[in-house]
């Protein structure tokens, strides 16, 4: 019996030594080469799978593989889950920006998605933003009920997704049909394979310094020690970001430098950082501190900011006042502390209300009852408990 082109790929990864055997990986590449066929065999709906596990277990580069060797008779989508976030609720603006726009348009956007796409394959689900939690069973109904197949990695089981999150209650009848829908695989492994491939390729660049002067040096030595110009970095729904960039373009996109303060500890959310990531070949970030142990607001923009790069393959190389692994050091100790009560809760939630339907803003929004919430959680500020805070733990780990 010849092996399947999952099987195939798999094996290649190995014979070439970008992939230790791993048994946890090799039963799950068998899992996703039966999905493969089932799909080419019936256009019935399909059971999905959401893998998830430890990070740098391989999660990701097994659902690469999925993807790629997918038959292109199946029509697919591999997207990081924050960009497709972003593009659903961009199609929301759009039909609530419509003359006459009235009810709930997640039912024919869930539609259009699978038409589009049978098979949506995600990266990195995870959810932190209550208007994304709000929505996703309508929409993931509709694209479930039109005979959508999801293929998701994550850092987290589904029963720990949006935890301690605003409203959650609301958010587990979409938990319940994602257990439904989709095989729960677990990925054993506590070995982070991205780290040990770092240090098996002796990588002689510094991306992390606490030096200034070093970090300068660098900076010089990508730039040839000319002056970067302001340059205005257009985002979604009409936003615009202002940067410095410099004249020189590699592989069409620019080096950029920012601050810590300028990036992180203003108003900015998955829109603005996509926009940036997607200009950007290198970015060049000073200002990284230690983060204050209240500070979720600044850390989940900053780990953001971290996942967008490494999606689109943006260089982030850092001038820090303290090393990396002091950067998160308070905010994993308030974490793993005493989480505040509701009446403490309440004083750091934001929330906007607007009758009629509509944006209240540029940005996107989500109505829960007569309540707006910020798509980026710019309104609905998740700074002490909620998901924006329970999550961090994992998403440090990633991010770093």
């Amino acid at each position: 019996m010849s092996k399947s082109a999952i099987h195939q790929a798999y094996a290649s990864l190995l014979s070439r030594t970008r992939l230790k055997p791993n048994p946890g990986q090799a039963a799950l590449v068998d899992r996703l080469s039966a999905m493969q066929q089932a799909l080419l065999d019936s256009d019935k709906p399909q059971t999905g799978l959401y893998i998830y596990g430890s990070v740098g277990t391989g999660k990701s580069r097994l659902a690469d593989l999925f993807a790629a060797s997918l038959s292109p008779q199946i029509s697919k989508r591999r997207v990081h889950f924050h960009e497709f976030m972003m593009d659903i609720h961009s199609r929301l603006h759009r039909a609530r920006s419509v003359a006459g726009y009235r009810g709930d348009p997640l039912q024919q956007i869930g539609r259009d998605v699978r038409n589009e796409s049978r098979v949506l394959c995600f990266d990195e689900f995870q959810i932190s933003d209550i208007a994304d939690a709000m929505i996703l069973k309508r929409l993931f109904g509709s694209i479930w009920n039109s005979g959508g197949v999801m293929v998701a990695t994550s850092n987290r089981h589904p029963e720990n997704l949006y935890e301690r999150g605003l409203n959650r209650p609301l958010f587990l009848p979409f938990i319940a049909e994602l257990k439904k829908r989709c095989e729960v695989w677990k990925l054993d492994g506590e070995q982070d394979y991205r780290m040990s491939s770092r240090n098996e390729q002796n990588e002689r660049e510094e991306v992390f310094f606490i030096d200034s002067e070093a970090f300068e040096n660098s900076l010089r030595k990508a730039t040839a020690d000319v002056s970067p110009k302001p340059m205005t970095i257009q985002v979604m729904l009409g936003r615009q970001l202002l940067v410095q960039a410099y004249d020189k373009e590699i592989n069409g996109r620019r080096v950029i430098t920012g601050t810590f303060k300028e990036l992180c500890e203003r108003n900015l959310g998955t829109y603005d950082y996509h926009a940036l990531c997607s200009v950007a070949h290198t970015l060049y970030l000073t200002g990284l501190r230690k983060f204050k142990a209240d500070e979720f607001d600044f850390t989940r923009r900053f780990i953001t900011l971290v996942d967008l790069a490494y999606e689109l393959k943006t260089r982030i190389i850092i001038q820090s006042s303290v090393p990396l692994f002091e950067v998160f050091t308070e905010v994993v100790r308030k974490e793993e502390g005493t989480l505040p009560s509701s009446g403490e809760l309440s004083k750091h939630v934001e929330m906007s209300v607007k009758k009629g339907g509509g944006s209240s803003s540029s940005m996107m929004s989500t109505f829960i009852g007569d309540t707006e919430w910020s798509a980026t959680g710019l309104s609905a500020s998740l700074a002490t408990g909620g998901a924006g805070e329970t999550d961090v733990r994992f998403a440090i780990g990633r991010a770093v």
